[in-house]
């Protein structure tokens, strides 16, 4: 029986994939506001370092044994979450800092007063089904590592992002995932933000020798 549901999704997907346009990726999260005083903006130089492409991971998992890896796919799709994930880091993390720039690799030692790599690891889906029907429910894995100005390890953090739910339908399934993510990642990179903004404005951090 769950062989046969199985082959039921994945026949439904392709038929939904291959007949309908599909909507695109579209994350658009919310600059999150620290409520940060100009007068008590920290003057500090400091650098994120995004990767791009960064090594995450789409993973969908349905009711029973069935489970599908579509990292490839989303990719293809016009899936940017490495932008998407600059651009508010980079809002957000201006309002605590007097100098903030995004990299893509880590920089050399004595160029910034603390370094920020940022990753968001596996990106989960989960059906749910209730008695009103399927709903998915998304939430990320994250970690956050903090270097001083000679790019030693002052923190690290690793955690899974609020879960949010968005209603689904094995029917028109391919549809529903993306604006699913488009929704729900979006709310997920603000709070993402918002939290990683709080930990490194309130984060002892010594100035770099330079």
């Amino acid at each position: 029986m769950k062989r046969f549901a199985s082959a039921m999704l994945i026949a439904a997907f392709l038929t939904v994939a291959a007949c309908a346009p599909l909507p695109p990726f579209e994350i658009k999260p919310v600059t999150p506001n620290l409520n940060i005083q100009s007068s008590q903006v920290r003057p500090l130089k400091i650098a994120v370092v995004i990767q791009d492409p960064m090594p995450y991971s789409v993973f969908y998992k349905g009711q029973g044994s069935y489970s599908r890896e579509s990292t490839a796919e989303t990719r293809s799709m016009g899936f940017m979450l490495e932008r998407d994930l600059t651009k508010v880091v980079s809002d957000t993390l201006s309002q605590a800092f007097t100098q903030l720039v995004v990299l893509r690799d880590l920089p050399q030692p004595g160029q910034y007063d603390a370094s920020v790599n940022l990753n968001i690891g596996q990106i989960l889906l989960k059906e749910v089904v209730v008695i009103t029907g399927e709903t998915c429910d998304i939430t990320a894995e994250w970690n956050m590592t903090v270097l001083d100005g000679q790019n030693r390890e002052l923190f690290t953090k690793k955690g899974i992002s609020p879960s949010h739910n968005f209603k689904f339908s094995i029917i028109n399934s391919s549809h529903d995932i993306i604006l699913g993510m488009n929704w729900g990642l979006s709310l997920i990179l603000s709070e993402l933000s918002r939290e990683w903004g709080t930990i490194l404005y309130n984060m002892e951090i010594p100035t770099a020798k330079r």
